[in-house]
């Protein structure tokens, strides 16, 4: 317990740091959002712990803190790679790409087979 409150005291005192600021620019609403989101996620997954220790039996809080995990673990991965300034490739732009690529198929002139 008295790590959730440490936590959720450096989590408060990030979101009252942004606020005294008062400089509303672009990324000091997306530090915001994503310190406001991380107390909502950190809330959620403390009461589903608590739900795990009430009902040992039941899986779906074991469930959703799997999930919570999971998608923290890849928002981890994209900020890290954005402050270790790693090429930007959006997700949306990669799968047009491929749908584009499979459009055109083998009767298009400009489709080339790889050498054998």
């Amino acid at each position: 317990m008295v790590v959730a409150a440490t936590g959720l005291t450096f989590v408060t005192a990030s979101l009252l740091s942004l606020i005294r600021l008062r400089q509303v620019r672009w990324r000091t609403a997306r530090d915001a959002l994503f310190l406001i989101g991380l107390v909502v996620v950190f809330v959620v997954q403390l009461i589903e712990g608590i739900y795990v220790i009430v009902r040992p039996g039941d899986s779906g809080a074991v469930n959703t803190i799997a999930i919570l995990v999971a998608i923290c673990a890849l928002i981890g991965i994209d900020r890290s790679w954005e402050l270790v300034g790693g090429p930007s490739i959006g997700i949306s732009h990669e799968v047009v790409a491929l749908v584009h690529g499979h459009e055109r198929g083998a009767d298009d002139p400009s489709h080339e087979e790889p050498p054998s």
